[in-house]
């Protein structure tokens, strides 16, 4: 069963004249100075954390028209947007109340869930242009190109305001929240799921104390990692880390397979008094003919050492 526990968290969504929207405001357009919702962290069966849920209540205005989009967020540890979920009887609209279609609730997730959307560079102003050819015509526009193939036609401001809660300050929040609840077990967990995007979070939110107690799970995120994580773990990791026993013995069994760039990240956290002899016999064998700013490094800290 899951285990639902509440931080209250604000931030703002601002709309045309720079102010913002409240969750519980007594109309749908009165204006306060913030968005706020009540963020859970959601724990499994083993009272390890799950991810985040958060009920959203947010008035959408357009020109002199606004509506109230009631909907359900979900978030994994690291904050990375995974799904909503809609209210029964609280179905979504576009504008004039027309409902979403099957393919319009397809479509705004994957809006949702792209972190990277052009939807975060333009503010809620530019997102329509003005196409009136005179002050007679009255107000007209038209959607950016670039912005209508990342939104619902007819959602705009909708799309618009849902992306930047679900990708918005929030995030910060969720990280904020779940480096507080890191232990043991946590960790493993993460580590365990093989994700180089959690893995990124940890090593970049680790204390140095906090990479002596993980050393393990903090090792383990070096197998099968893709392009330069292996590198810059290396130089995330404090010196007397790279120097501990457990270390140096995993490095030993890999340095052959690993890149240029990570075994040059290696040696740089490497003194010749920190350096153990398992270590130290398999950059012996791994020094080549070639000058090299890395076969220079190895032999400094050979000298006196074998």
């Amino acid at each position: 069963m899951l285990r639902l526990v509440g931080l209250l968290i604000a931030f703002a969504l601002f709309n045309e004249s720079g102010t913002s929207f409240k969750e519980g405001s007594n109309s749908s357009i009165d204006l306060t100075d913030s968005v706020e919702i009540e963020l859970h962290q959601v724990f499994d069966s083993l009272g390890l954390l799950n991810g985040y849920k958060a009920h959203i209540f947010t008035p959408i205005c357009e020109k002199d028209k606004c509506y109230a989009v009631e909907i359900d967020f979900s978030w994994d540890p690291i904050g990375r947007f995974l799904r909503y979920d809609t209210i029964p009887g609280q179905e979504l609209t576009k504008l004039d109340h027309e409902p979403f279609t099957n393919v319009d609730y397809i479509k705004l997730q994957n809006i949702l869930s792209n972190p990277n959307s052009v939807l975060s560079k333009y503010t809620k102003d530019n997102l329509v242009k003005d196409t009136r050819t005179s002050e007679v015509d009255g107000v007209t526009g038209a959607t950016i190109q670039e912005v209508k193939d990342n939104v619902i036609e007819g959602a705009v401001y909708s799309c618009y305001a849902l992306w930047h809660i679900a990708n918005g300050s929030v995030v910060d929040s969720i990280q904020t929240s779940t480096i507080k609840l890191l232990d043991k077990n946590l960790v493993r967990e993460l580590v365990r799921q093989a994700d180089q995007e959690i893995n990124y979070f940890l090593i970049n939110n680790f204390s140095e104390n906090d990479f002596v107690k993980y050393l393990p799970e903090v090792l383990e995120t070096f197998q099968n990692s893709k392009g330069y994580y292996a590198k810059n773990a290396l130089e995330k990791m404090p010196a007397k880390v790279v120097a501990d026993s457990m270390s140096q013995s995993f490095f030993a069994k890999r340095f052959g397979q690993m890149d240029y760039f990570t075994q040059i990240a290696l040696l740089k956290k490497l003194t010749p008094a920190s350096l153990h002899k398992d270590l130290a016999i398999v950059l012996e064998e791994n020094i080549s003919d070639r000058k090299s700013y890395r076969n220079d490094i190895i032999k400094s800290l050979l000298e006196n050492n074998l």
